[in-house]
């Protein structure tokens, strides 16, 4: 956009630029020097980016070939996984920790037989004791791999097997070996010898590109699997030069296959074993791809570049379109109009109107956000006003209730604060909660807390988990301030030895009941004698009959002698209805009697 500059504007008498005769000026001649004289950097460039796409696409073949290698690893792991938990399954057989090796015999063909494999049990010395590839166990040979015995019998773990010759079979095969430990000690050595085709079957399972090759060697450079020709190749040993390629757990070596190809190997060790897993590609398999890209790069960059000069003596043309564009766009975002932006061929037009037309959609959001935010202030002060209507009649009431149960002034600061702070703490509890429900839980420790401490032994809450709304959890909250209150003068709470036994639950719908309903039981024990009271003022009143009436549910108060029982019982809905959207309502709301009497 420097040579832009040049362009000659004018402003004409509306206040609106135009542009001035454009052959004056020639853009396409300016911009067909600037082409011209920018080919030789462009191809020094394109080298470097030729040279860097090509080593980005070595690399890029080396990761796909090590991911399919990482893929293929985890496969054979889990198959030698799968035979060491079967070898460990049998080695905890109590036939063996009983030394009835007939049994353990009969046992071990059976499982050899649907594992499709073979077990041989051997002792310390390496004498066989089983062996389920003979029908019975007399006369049996000494093991053939005495050194993964060793090192099992010394280590104490489990450990997979190189390719040996076996005693009886006379056959290369692998076997995966777990100590049988008996009285703290390996006494024997259970051994699994797998189907010989079965690592194979893993490499078969596993897609691969074509002309490529996977195949497993054990620690000592045998193969042990190869997805073609895995016959012609099972047991051969690598070269030695081959083998010391193999440093670290993966990497790669190039060399020369069996087949006398050229080759990458990826290899990977084995989590399970000393194994190692091969996959390897010739590399005319990996790099023919790559030198087609670069030669269609190559026929693609120098197309491109013809265009460009091509491009650059008629784009001189144009130039003045996107820019008329540019100024139409800014004139509507300045009229508060809707800004649309059409795509022109100037990369830096694009930007600049594409970047004017997401400020025009961003403003526009904004305003929408705004508008948004406003309706929602509003609507939030008014459920902060209908709220606090609510919680002031509450207040208003307890406080009407309470002057008429009081002795004197001070009687009633007393109770009057008390009974807020109950509140309150109710209060508190639904905003933490944005007044989405309240944990009858957390409001039980809510409430006693004041009183009692929760995992106090004398107090004892618990009940499934029930979800309060904002009525339910004013109601409820209010009846356990007035119990906790009676309890700690009159009650179990008052004297050290007294407990008070809080428990919920949900009781089952009876005949003709379309909804379940909350039990709550309030009991006390240990504490002075009880009798009910002569007066019954508004504490009472509470407990008894507004908290169940609030949520159409029933309460029932047993003066025992041994402690006070209080019971609850509510419908489930009146516990979740949503909050009252009035104070004044058809149903019961809380607190509101005529009663006047002692509290409690």
């Amino acid at each position: 956009m420097g040579n832009l500059s040049r362009l000659a504007l004018r402003v004409a008498p509306s206040g609106r630029p135009h542009i001035l005769n454009k052959r004056e000026y020639s853009f396409s001649v300016l911009l067909g020097l600037v082409t011209l004289a920018s080919v030789l950097p462009l191809l020094l460039l394109g080298m470097v980016g030729l040279s860097a796409y090509v080593a980005e696409e070595q690399a890029d073949q080396l990761n796909r070939l090590n991911r399919y290698n990482e893929t293929l690893a985890s496969a054979v792991d889990r198959e030698l996984r799968g035979y060491l938990d079967l070898a460990e399954v049998l080695a905890a057989s109590r036939y063996l920790a009983e030394g009835d090796l007939a049994a353990f015999g009969e046992l071990a063909r059976d499982a050899g037989t649907r594992a499709r494999g073979h077990i041989v049990l051997i002792d310390r010395s390496g004498q066989q004791l089983v062996n389920t590839r003979t029908p019975t166990d007399d006369r049996l040979p000494m093991t053939e791999d005495m050194d993964s015995l060793r090192e099992v019998i010394a280590s104490g773990k489990p450990a997979v097997g190189d390719l040996f010759i076996g005693a009886i079979s006379n056959q290369l095969l692998f076997v995966v070996r777990v100590p049988v430990i008996v009285d703290g000690e390996v006494r024997y050595v259970l051994s699994f010898e797998p189907e010989l085709d079965v690592i194979r079957k893993v490499l078969e399972q596993t897609f691969l590109p074509d002309e490529w090759r996977a195949g497993v060697i054990d620690g000592n450079g045998r193969m042990v699997a190869r997805l073609l020709q895995h016959e012609q190749f099972y047991g051969r040993l690598t070269s030695e030069e081959w083998r010391a390629g193999l440093q670290g757990p993966h990497g790669f070596i190039e060399a020369v296959d069996f087949e006398g190809r050229e080759v990458i190997t990826s290899y990977r060790r084995s989590g399970a074993s000393n194994w190692h897993i091969l996959i390897w590609a010739p590399k005319s398999a990996l790099n023919d791809p790559l030198y087609r890209s670069l030669l269609l790069a190559l026929g693609l960059a120098a197309m491109m570049l013809l265009a460009s000069i091509a491009a650059g003596l008629l784009a001189g043309r144009a130039v003045a379109r996107p820019i008329q564009q540019l100024l139409d766009t800014a004139r509507a975002l300045e009229a508060g109009q809707p800004v649309e932006f059409k795509p022109t061929h100037q990369r830096e037009a694009n930007i600049v109107g594409h970047a004017l037309a997401e400020a025009a959609r961003s403003i526009a959001a904004r305003e929408q956000a705004l508008r948004k935010s406003e309706l929602h202030t509003r609507f939030v002060m008014r459920e902060l006003a209908h709220r606090s209507k609510n919680l002031l009649a509450v207040v208003q009431a307890i406080a009407r209730q309470t002057s008429r149960s009081a002795r004197d002034i001070n009687d009633f600061t007393a109770q009057f604060g008390e009974r807020l702070a109950g509140l309150g703490r109710s209060q508190d509890l639904l905003v933490q909660k944005n007044w989405q429900g309240v944990s009858l839980s957390d409001l039980v420790s809510a409430q006693l807390k004041p009183f009692v401490e929760v995992d106090n032994n004398r107090l004892d809450a618990h009940g499934p988990p029930v979800l309060l709304d904002a009525d339910a959890a004013q109601n409820i909250g209010m009846a356990l301030h007035e119990l906790a209150t009676n309890a700690s003068k009159h009650g179990a709470l008052s004297v050290p030895t007294g407990r008070v036994d809080i428990n919920w639950d949900w009781l089952p719908c009876g005949t003709g009941e379309r909804e379940r309903r909350l039990q709550l039981r309030w009991s006390e024990s240990g504490g002075p004698p009880v009798t009910p009271p002569k007066r019954r003022g508004f504490g009472h009143s509470v407990i008894e009959r507004l908290t169940a009436a609030s949520l159409h549910g029933t309460a029932k108060l047993d003066w025992r002698p041994e402690g006070l029982l209080w019971t609850l019982e509510v419908p489930e809905s009146s516990m979740t209805r949503g909050e009252q959207n009035d104070v004044e309502t058809s149903s019961p709301r809380p607190f509101e009697t005529t009663n006047s009497a002692a509290d409690h």
